[in-house]
């Protein structure tokens, strides 16, 4: 198996993050993958915990403030050392073992079909809040119409793509949610693979409708633009 990163963006997660790095640690004993940890300025103890605990295999880097998820995300991948990079939620609702599902998905992808191409977890059964299930389901069929990025669910954390096409996207925010698109816009293919989903180890969702939906409404549009303009160069 080539050599990947495992990164994992976080903002106040110290109730889940140390249970979901034992289970990473337990999925992955003999593949020993690079992990990295973006604290997005978190205000808890994790930090303290984190020095108490000692886990030197894990590399940590801090944002000063909360800058979002996204931004996060983009931290994490250009302190990635290895090309292949995986995406998961701090939180717990993403299992580990679903990240070997994704990489060997990406091990059968023929390498002259790897540019620009995605791995996507298209969670099978949702465990979530009604307004959440409600909400997600609209907007991802909102935004499959009218982007048409092959993508089943784009709001699952779980992601695997190359380091090197994504920092050929020139960053925004909240393209985190639209790398499908974005990808695809790119010339790469999306692969989707069905994943578990569960229930949060600790803590409260970051995310509702207002601040989700509106805004992803807004950004939609913004980036729907970018794809006709490069559509029509």
């Amino acid at each position: 198996m080539n050599r990947f990163t495992i990164i994992i963006p976080i903002f106040n997660e110290t109730e889940s993050i140390f249970k979901l790095i034992d289970e990473i640690f337990h999925e992955f004993k003999k593949i020993n993958p690079e992990i990295v940890i973006i604290d997005d300025g978190s205000t808890d103890s994790f930090q303290k915990n984190f020095k108490i605990k000692k886990l030197e295999k894990i590399k940590v880097y801090k944002h000063k403030s909360n800058l979002g998820k996204c931004k996060a995300m983009n931290t994490g991948i250009q302190k990635a050392s290895n090309n292949i990079v995986c995406i998961i939620d701090g939180d717990g609702q993403n299992p580990p073992y679903e990240i070997k599902n994704l990489i060997d998905k990406w091990k059968k992808i023929p390498e002259n079909k790897k540019y620009f191409a995605i791995v996507c977890g298209n969670r099978k059964n949702r465990v979530d809040t009604l307004i959440k299930k409600i909400s997600s389901k609209v907007a991802n069929k909102i935004r499959k119409f009218i982007l048409n990025d092959d993508c089943n669910d784009t709001a699952c954390a779980l992601k695997v793509f190359r380091k090197t096409d994504y920092l050929k996207i020139k960053y925004f925010k909240n393209m985190h949610r639209f790398l499908p698109a974005l990808f695809k816009m790119n010339g790469g293919k999306i692969f989707n693979v069905q994943v578990n989903d569960r229930k949060r180890f600790g803590g409260e969702s970051k995310f509702n409708f207002n601040n989700r939906f509106w805004i992803g409404i807004i950004d939609l549009i913004k980036v729907w633009i970018l794809i006709k303009k490069r559509s029509n160069k």
